[in-house]
């Protein structure tokens, strides 16, 4: 990834969490949600469980979750 920023991280039990982050690639923007582990160094590590949406598309990500009820 050339930049990243995150956005927002969810706790999902020992050693795991989903962060969800503004990545660049080949100049590309896009956001990103992916699942993360705790290596045995304390370092977070992305695994391949997740998935890139190109930037643009967030505002109807939004929408859609938003007219979602449980």
């Amino acid at each position: 990834m050339d930049n990243e920023r995150v956005i927002v991280e969810f706790e999902r039990g020992a050693g795991q969490k989903v962060v969800v982050r503004q990545t660049e690639f080949r100049g590309k923007a896009y956001l990103d949600l992916r699942q993360f582990f705790q290596g045995d160094d304390g370092q977070w590590l992305p695994t391949k469980k997740g998935v890139s949406l190109p930037w643009e598309l967030r505002a109807a990500l939004i929408e859609a979750l938003q007219k979602e009820e449980p």
